[in-house]
């Protein structure tokens, strides 16, 4: 009775509960609705728009008015199931108090609120008993007699303000403050209100609907109640005393006793409760036997999973063989129930079988049999399992005695072998051998194959990754004398190396000065010849004269390079620095070389952007970079063509120069390689290559400058040779 009754309480409150949040929730979807869609028609003030969408929220029965104010708090559209007066009047129902309050708009013009109001305001006040008819349209299949009872009944209001958008700011609102002093107005963002939409529900429908509820959950209780007790006064001796006998048996089984059936021959639900009872207490006898069979095999299984584990571990821990062997037989003799185990290897190239390892059989027959070799003989479990690679399980020894080898079988018949299993060993489909194993008197199974490939899979792997580390061990230890051996032979062929690199940097210099005596003889005698200081000489003399001056000069050139490279590499090239203008130097080598150009019919230009500030550096050398650059630019220059010598300063502290020309180009894989020594370029006429040393010595001047040196060429169009130097000291020179 009691819980039948709470039961009924905590329904009815769930039940108002809930209808009560639906109500609210109705309330507050259809306010903000209309808020949300109604925005820019209030602010319009579009009347038809506005009445259509509060007849639509009218439609609801629970809605008795629905209004839309203006920004004033005046309606500007007002819907009522009872009786609405205009202007800005409240809706009143003829009878009874006025509703809705003006308060409840009121609050939203006469506080002040930070943010906009996101949530509706809702406000509940209680009428008196009206007309439910006068309000709310008659339900369906009511008689107007009823709908007109007098109703007591609750009205909730909710209330939304409708806002006025924010307006951004356009681009052409921040540009035209760009240029003004003071500072951009930033749009207000204090929330404005345009309106508000006010709708009021009733909870009469609600009320009924609720007061039908406890009307029919109070009778179905009450029902509930009388039935029970009925029930329990015609039931309650026929139940107890049986169900005691049950208690009793119950009790005495969970003590750990045997299980007494209780007897029964009523058909109803107290005898089938008992044979029931009976039936349930025999199958859990029966199912602890069974779980105790499971747990059996479960034990047996998880020995043999931890046995595969520790299996593993073994041979991931170890790469020596015979200790891998020893330690795994072992652990599966005494983790698989296995009494005597044998590990048996292939030896391919004889064609027979090692028994490599044992376990399980005494110590004296052990060292008599271990490393024990049999012939592969065919048709026997020998060939089956060392070639052909598939498992054997024997059950009687004698059964099968004319297919075991003689050997193996007289080993058996030793140890006293009944039945025995043997799997192969197979890594990278290759035959390394076979495990066999016997359980004493006990008959192996076909469980027992499938344990033993699984465990042979592994021992296999361990085998072969054994066996490669052994042979990587022998590679690894051969490559390592065989490294040794070059590397001892490097160091001498290395040493000669930098012997002969010596000699010949000494040999260059010595060449160098001793030639460059006797051509500077030779260049004096002629042209003391070409001067008429040894008589008139003919046209041919002259031309033949000049051609040998030529070839001096020219010859002279590549022995200064040859002197300038020996220093350079010997560490012996000092800079005499003093205050220099690079686009003076520029100028001075352009002016000196132009006899040049025009000779060969080619137009040298400079182009010097000021101001460029004075550097630190050897005024000789420089002139020297710029010569060879420029020198090379015009050689590789046909008629026609143009070279070009720009300086300038860039704000990153160094001075950039270049020289660029219109010529051959150099291919792209000879750019990286044009700044070696002795390099000539192969996409070049014979005639116009040297001895490969002026782009190598400007290289090493540059650098000796503290600066860089690069090319950037595209063959057929021309080549561009840039260097750069750092300024030492800011102040820029003007020209």
């Amino acid at each position: 009775m009691l819980v039948c009754s709470g039961l009924s309480a905590l329904l009815i409150q769930q039940e108002s509960d809930m209808m009560e949040k639906a109500l609210r929730n109705t309330g507050t979807i259809l306010v903000k609705t209309i808020n949300k869609v109604s925005t820019n028609r209030i602010i319009i003030q579009d009347i038809d728009y506005l009445e259509t969408m509060l007849d639509g929220a009218l439609s609801a029965p629970e809605v008795v008015y629905a209004i839309a104010r203006d920004q004033e708090g005046r309606i500007l559209v007002g819907k009522s199931k009872g009786v609405l007066q205009k202007a800005s009047q409240v809706i009143r129902d003829q009878e009874h108090p006025l509703f809705p309050n003006d308060t409840v708009t009121n609050t939203f013009f006469s506080q002040q609120h930070p943010t906009p109001y996101t949530q509706p305001l809702i406000s509940v006040w209680d009428t008196v008993p009206h007309k439910i008819g006068k309000i709310s349209p008659r339900p369906s299949g009511k008689p107007a007699a009823e709908m007109r009872k007098r109703t007591p009944e609750t009205l909730y209001d909710f209330a939304l303000p409708v806002y006025r958008q924010a307006r951004r700011s356009t681009t052409l609102d921040l540009l035209s403050s760009e240029n003004l002093d003071e500072p951009a107005q930033t749009p207000s963002t204090e929330p404005k209100i345009m309106g508000i939409i006010q709708i009021g529900l009733t909870t009469a429908y609600m009320q009924k609907d609720l007061n039908r509820t406890i009307s029919k959950t109070g009778l179905y209780t009450l029902g509930i109640i009388v039935v029970g007790i009925v029930l329990t006064l015609l039931l309650a001796n026929h139940i107890i005393t049986p169900l005691q006998r049950l208690a009793r048996a119950a009790k005495r089984f969970s003590e750990g006793k045997p299980y007494t059936e209780v007897s029964s021959n009523a058909l109803d639900e107290v005898g089938q409760l008992t044979r029931g009872i009976n039936t349930m207490a025999l199958t859990l006898q029966q199912r602890e036997e069974a779980i105790s069979t499971y747990v059996d095999t479960i034990t047996n299984h998880l020995n043999q999973l931890s046995t595969l584990h520790q299996t593993g571990t073994i041979i991931t821990s170890t790469l020596d063989v015979h200790k891998l062997f020893g330690t795994v037989l072992k652990l599966l003799r005494e983790n698989l129930g296995f009494q005597r185990m044998v590990l048996v290897l292939k030896d391919a190239s004889k064609n027979k079988g090692v028994l490599t390892e044992v376990s399980g059989i005494p110590e004296e027959l052990e060292s008599q049999i271990k490393g024990f070799e049999f012939s592969i003989v065919p048709e026997t479990f020998d060939e089956t399992l060392l070639i052909h690679g598939q498992p054997v399980l024997v059950t009687d020894l004698d059964a099968v005695a004319h297919q075991m080898n003689p050997d193996i079988l007289e080993l058996g018949r030793q140890v006293g072998l009944v039945s025995f299993v043997s799997t192969p060993l197979i890594s990278h489909m290759e035959v390394l051998g076979y495990i066999g194993a016997d359980k004493g008197q006990t008959r192996c199974t076909q469980e027992d194959v499938n344990l033993l490939m699984t465990i042979a899979s592994h021992v296999a792997v361990a085998i072969d990754n054994a066996r490669t580390y052994q042979d990587l061990e022998a590679l690894a230890t051969g490559l390592e004398q065989r490294v040794r051996e070059r590397t001892q032979d490097l160091q001498s062929a290395n040493e000669r190396l930098q012997e002969l690199d010596r000699l010949k940097s000494a040999f260059v210099s010595i060449v160098s000065h001793e030639l460059r005596t006797p051509m500077t003889s030779i260049k004096g005698l002629i042209e003391n010849m070409m001067d008429g200081l040894t008589g008139e000489l003919t046209e041919h003399q002259t031309f033949y004269l000049s051609r040998v001056n030529h070839n001096i000069e020219r010859l002279t050139r590549m022995i200064n390079d040859l002197l300038d490279l020996s220093r350079i590499e010997a560490g012996h090239m000092e800079l005499q620095t003093t205050s220099v203008d690079i686009g003076s130097i520029a100028r001075e080598v352009v002016e000196l070389l132009k006899p040049m150009a025009k000779e060969k019919s080619l137009t040298l230009t400079t182009n010097i952007i000021v101001p460029i500030p004075l550097i630190q550096g050897d005024r000789d050398k420089l002139i020297q970079i710029f010569t060879n650059l420029t020198n090379n630019a015009l050689k590789f220059t046909p008629p026609s063509g143009t070279v070009t010598v720009k300086v300038k300063y860039h704000a990153d502290g160094y001075i950039h120069a270049c020289v660029t020309d219109t010529g051959c180009g150099i291919p792209l894989d000879e750019q990286q390689t044009v700044f070696e020594r002795f390099y000539r370029s192969q996409s070049a006429e014979l005639k116009n290559r040297g001895a490969g040393l002026g782009l190598a010595i400007t290289k090493s001047l540059v650098e000796l400058h503290g600066g860089t040196i690069g090319v950037e060429s595209t063959l057929g169009q021309g080549s561009h040779f840039w260097f750069t130097l750092p300024v030492q000291s800011s102040k820029p020179h003007d020209e």
